[in-house]
């Protein structure tokens, strides 16, 4: 007999166009035999079959959709959802060798992220319902992939609310404590093990090629909330002189090699952006670039306030050392805040200063993480480029 949720009436339109996430206040009866991270079957309100998919008996995503097929969901099935992904990522090949395979929803695959760095992967599993499917997509991962070694970094906060306790360590093979990956031709070391998220931040990948076809050979280039200065490599390469502010020592140590590493220098000043900063106008320096790339400081959409006077005060430091002219790339990594509670908060601290800002451009994330048209969530990172009149 097969486990099945049922839906309130009128809410299965959504399921049918697309979007993969049902909420528990949608949910009308789930069938007695069903438990946490069960797969099971999504109905209508009629009982008329909608999508496969897992259950979650905590989460307040009760359903998470998986296939709007009645198909199978083995071994088969996963193989093709990662074949199917590798294919709509090859074009990447020619200018990297690390890419985000599989993106969660996006990919139709809630709950999992898949990063390859080299002849490596690194693995994230955000959901009961993925950890209980394990046994059918990991053997088809390794299949597709060839991996020299399997790491995990499930050890994120949010997997309690899945019942789920975080956890990171080596699944298969072996993996060295840097992989060394390259991307457009410069080179830059992944700390697997003891780096943010998966260890590189590979959705700002064309955002990084962006700003060095725009960066002068001689310019001050300042890059904040810099990680192991990414950016940074970027601009040194086209002559720049570069100064990056990262508050932990051991992403400066990392940061220092890989800049080595590309044969350019760049100033690291270890310590927290908020206080580093004014300690630069207090200097006297100035700056035509700045990069303002922040974590993501708000994880819902309860604490978008305190995002917004963040990104506020840190845009309104930045503006006091930015040259006349000169270029600013603001960065959120959270869906919550959306273009125009970004565009509003840049304005405000312009506008306090009366500075006169134009937008340049809006970008966003790596094609490699897709931005589905149904699911809104899918597009988190937005950027602002703006430049400075006077």
């Amino acid at each position: 007999m097969r486990k099945w949720v049922k839906l309130k009436a009128g809410k299965s339109k959504k399921v049918q166009k697309f979007y993969p996430l049902v909420y528990r206040d949608e949910v009308a009866e789930v069938s007695p035999s069903v438990e946490d991270g069960d797969l099971a079957t999504l109905l209508d309100e009629r009982g008329k079959f909608l999508a496969w998919g897992t259950f979650s008996a905590k989460s307040h995503v009760a359903f998470r959709v998986l296939t709007l097929q009645d198909e199978p969901v083995d071994k088969d099935f996963f193989a093709n959802r990662f074949q199917k992904a590798l294919e709509q990522r090859k074009h990447l090949w020619e200018i990297t060798n690390a890419i985000r395979l599989v993106h969660a929803e996006a990919d139709f695959l809630p709950g999992l992220i898949v990063d390859r760095y080299d002849e490596f992967a690194v693995i994230q599993v955000r959901t009961k319902g993925m950890e209980r499917l394990r046994d059918l997509w990991f053997e088809p991962l390794l299949g597709l992939l060839k991996p020299r070694g399997v790491y995990e970094r499930s050890d994120m906060e949010g997997r309690k609310e899945e019942g789920l306790t975080p956890f990171k360590g080596l699944l298969y093979g072996t993996v060295p404590e840097r992989i060394e990956i390259v991307e457009h031709g410069l080179r830059f070391l992944v700390d697997v093990e003891r780096g943010l998220k998966t260890g590189f931040y590979l959705d700002q990948r064309d955002n990084r090629k962006l700003v060095s076809e725009l960066v002068q050979p001689g310019e001050q280039f300042l890059d904040l909330f810099a990680y192991t200065g990414a950016f940074s490599v970027y601009a040194a390469t086209k002559g720049a002189e570069c100064t990056a502010i990262e508050q932990h020592k051991h992403l400066v140590e990392l940061g220092l090699e890989q800049a080595k590493l590309n044969g350019v220098k760049v100033n690291f000043r270890c310590g927290n952006v908020f206080e580093e900063l004014p300690k630069l106008g207090s200097e006297g320096q100035r700056f035509d670039f700045i990069v303002i790339d922040p974590p993501a400081i708000a994880k819902s959409e309860k604490q978008i306030a305190s995002l917004r006077r963040a990104i506020h005060r840190v845009v309104s430091d930045s503006l006091r050392v930015l040259k006349p002219g000169g270029r600013m790339l603001v960065c959120t990594c959270v869906y919550h805040m959306d273009w125009s509670d970004l565009i509003e908060t840049v304005r405000f601290a312009a506008s306090d200063l009366n500075v006169p800002l134009r937008i340049l451009a809006q970008t966003t994330q790596a094609t490699d993480h897709p931005i589905r048209l149904h699911i809104p969530e899918s597009q988190y990172l937005r950027c602002l480029l703006l430049q400075r009149d006077w």
